[in-house]
């Protein structure tokens, strides 16, 4: 049979499961004591199950009298003092985590850092690029430029050889006229001179004639 201290224990319990009921599972930690005692049941006459460091996680499971019971990482349940469990980490915990953190932020500033430089790096460079390709462009701007002007002085060279052609064609023309008319002129003058040799011949025959017959007129004078 259970003693009276039994009892009591057992009714405490009882009382405690009815009074808080279940309680929705909740994280706590260990406050920053150097460590809790882990009891059977809710108060100091309740054997030690085991020590429980400060910092380490926990789960409640219920409350009252300010004693909740609680389950540790490693699944054992117990009862430990409410004021005992805080709802943050403990100091060295949230110190770890903070280091830890510091070091994430470090190395993520780091590479943060080294990405910086590197696209520093990478607008240097395109910098550089694009300097270089408006002086390419610059320069093939002007050689462009330059063969426009040359363009134009071709077209040009072109209507004037053009009208150049042209001309020599019209002057080649009229020297074709010219020497048709020159030729023209020439058997015009070859008949001329043809035409005054004949009529001075007549003229001296004429006149021979003329004097052949005065010369044969005075003979017959003379024989008569």
């Amino acid at each position: 049979m259970l003693n009276s201290r039994s009892l009591k224990r057992l009714v405490a319990a009882l009382l405690l499961v009815l009074i808080t009921g279940v309680a929705g599972a909740a994280t706590r930690y260990v406050s920053d004591q150097l460590s809790i005692n882990l009891r059977r049941g809710p108060g100091t006459g309740y054997r030690i199950k085991k020590l429980i460091k400060a910092g380490d996680k926990v789960q409640t499971l219920s409350s009252s009298n300010g004693w909740t019971k609680i389950r540790t990482s490693k699944g054992t349940t117990g009862y430990v003092l409410t004021r005992l469990l805080s709802k943050k980490p403990a100091a060295s915990t949230r110190l770890a985590q903070v280091k830890q953190e510091n070091k994430k932020l470090k190395a993520k500033n780091k590479s943060l850092s080294s990405n910086q430089s590197s696209k520093q790096k990478k607008i240097a460079n395109l910098t550089q690029q694009n300097k270089q390709l408006k002086s390419k462009n610059q320069s093939l701007s002007q050689k462009l430029e330059k063969l426009r002007e040359t363009s134009a002085d071709a077209v040009h060279l072109s209507k004037q050889n053009k009208q150049y052609h042209q001309q020599l064609m019209s002057l080649k023309s009229k020297m074709q006229r010219l020497k048709h008319e020159n030729q023209s002129l020439k058997s015009r003058r070859e008949g001329m001179k043809i035409g005054a040799l004949i009529l001075f011949v007549g003229i001296v025959i004429g006149l021979l004639l003329s004097m052949i017959r005065k010369r044969r007129s005075s003979s017959w004078g003379d024989s008569l």
